[in-house]
């Protein structure tokens, strides 16, 4: 994946900020929670979503099936918004 996007903690909060913005079309911070900036440090660091899941899975201790539809749910959001992964 590529760096264009970073995760930053300020706040309390997770912002996903679009690192090459040029100022003309300023995009919004995504505020993202706990487990949505633990998904984009998994799949920044080359994860894909089986990988992510499983270790998802045993951060929160829940189902491996119930993190990847996690997993699946916040990349489409992230889409919708218009970032986009290239995440499998």
């Amino acid at each position: 994946m590529d760096t264009r996007y970073k995760v930053r903690k300020a706040a309390g909060s997770y912002w996903l900020l679009d690192m090459e913005q040029d100022g003309r079309n300023y995009i919004e911070p995504i505020e993202l929670n706990e487990s949505g900036a633990g998904i984009w440090e998994l799949i920044s660091q080359g994860a894909d979503v089986p990988a992510a899941a499983g270790e998802l899975a045993k951060r929160y201790g829940i189902e491996t099936e119930m993190a990847q539809e996690d997993i699946l749910q916040f990349l489409a959001g992230l889409e919708a918004a218009g970032v986009s992964t290239g995440v499998k």
